[in-house]
């Protein structure tokens, strides 16, 4: 568990609803005569998030840098246990920031149809399939647009290729079980479609019913969405440096997140290279490198009063 203490008489950074919070516990102890402190308790979560890539459309066809995908990874053992999106180059990083050779993930999340989000699956089904059964997660409507469209060159193998890929489709808000491999930590995701010219999905993460991660996939600044990714305290957003109908600006996340009374963890991505990499004023929101290790954490929980001798 890691834990923030602060002494109540001292100024801190808590966000609003916990000053609020610790307000209201000052005036009930303030006669008291002792001293108090305040601990926050912000248990770590069992994950792991790995960035794989950050890369645009066509920052791997012409830079050769990884498009944007992510790893979710149980702390322990190392395992991936999520492939969030599986566009070029993602399996190489894969493999290569988990310093394994080929490891498999448990199952992918695929957000949407376009090449630098699902460019590498029939490539992966087809090299994977013999081995084990490939599990693929989605919102329910993407599903047909990946099998018909993106694993179309699979239909013109001469075996079945497919008759080992299990789809999870995901209807919006339902929660969906994911494989954790771990029955001390069950996992799951609830999926809602994101602004995008491609009909496209984020989902919000949880471990043992707590919101840890969410991810929206490429979407425009829509705020009852961004009000859905900002159900957990990480938040993976993507972002551009000009605002359109397919992609947020960095502007727009950073202004809502100024709205936000709850503090949370937010990075950006899909920016692209990294003389494009933005910088924001507050050190909760930042732009994500490939490489980079997030420690996933829980909610807070609410603030305990704790006597000091």
């Amino acid at each position: 568990m890691a834990h923030f203490v602060t002494n109540i008489e001292a100024k801190t950074d808590v966000t609003e609803s916990t000053k609020v919070k610790i307000e209201q516990c000052e005036n009930s102890i303030i006669n008291s005569g002792t001293k108090y402190v305040v601990e926050l308790v912000a248990g770590l979560s069992s994950y792991d998030l790995v960035c794989l890539g950050v890369g645009k459309g066509a920052t791997a066809v012409y830079s050769n840098q990884t498009s944007s995908s992510f790893a979710l990874v149980r702390r322990s053992t190392n395992e991936c246990i999520l492939l969030i999106d599986i566009g070029f180059g993602s399996i190489f990083a894969l493999q290569k920031y988990l310093k394994t050779a080929n490891i498999k993930p448990r199952q992918i999340f695929v957000s949407h149809n376009h090449t630098d989000h699902s460019g590498e699956l029939p490539v992966y089904i087809a090299n994977e399939v013999s081995k084990s059964i490939v599990r693929i997660y989605c919102y329910a409507c993407i599903q047909p647009r990946l099998r018909h469209y993106r694993c179309a060159e699979l239909d013109s193998a001469t075996t079945d290729l497919l008759q080992n890929v299990q789809w999870i489709m995901c209807n919006e808000l339902q929660d969906i079980e994911l494989d954790s491999g771990d029955p001390k930590s069950k996992l799951k995701i609830r999926v809602q479609q994101s602004q995008h010219s491609e009909l496209c999905a984020g989902f919000v993460l949880y471990e043992n019913d707590q919101p840890i991660l969410s991810f929206s996939g490429d979407s425009g600044f829509n705020p009852s969405f961004y009000a859905f990714l900002w159900t957990a305290p990480t938040i993976l957003v993507d972002g551009r440096v000009t605002s359109s109908y397919e992609h947020a600006s960095f502007n727009e996340i950073l202004s809502f997140y100024i709205t936000k009374a709850d503090q949370r963890q937010v990075f950006v991505y899909h920016y692209g290279l990294e003389s494009e990499k933005p910088t924001f004023p507050d050190n909760n929101i930042s732009a994500v490198s490939p490489g980079q290790v997030i420690q996933l954490m829980l909610p807070l929980q609410t603030p305990e009063i704790i006597a000091c001798d």
